[in-house]
């Protein structure tokens, strides 16, 4: 059986806290999806950004 991948959601992961999580999870193997309440911002994450507006 093939192990499955984990993936994590990060509310507020533009800047601070949130950011400094998605990019440890980044690095930790997770598949990294973070959101913010101003929309997905195109800069250079090494995470997807969620639009939730």
């Amino acid at each position: 059986m093939k192990p499955r991948k984990s993936v994590a959601l990060v509310t507020g992961a533009p800047s601070g806290i949130g950011k400094a999580t998605a990019e440890r999870l980044t690095t930790a193997g997770y598949t990294v999806y973070g959101t913010s309440r101003r929309g997905a911002q195109a800069s250079q994450q090494r995470f997807a950004m969620l639009s939730l507006t």
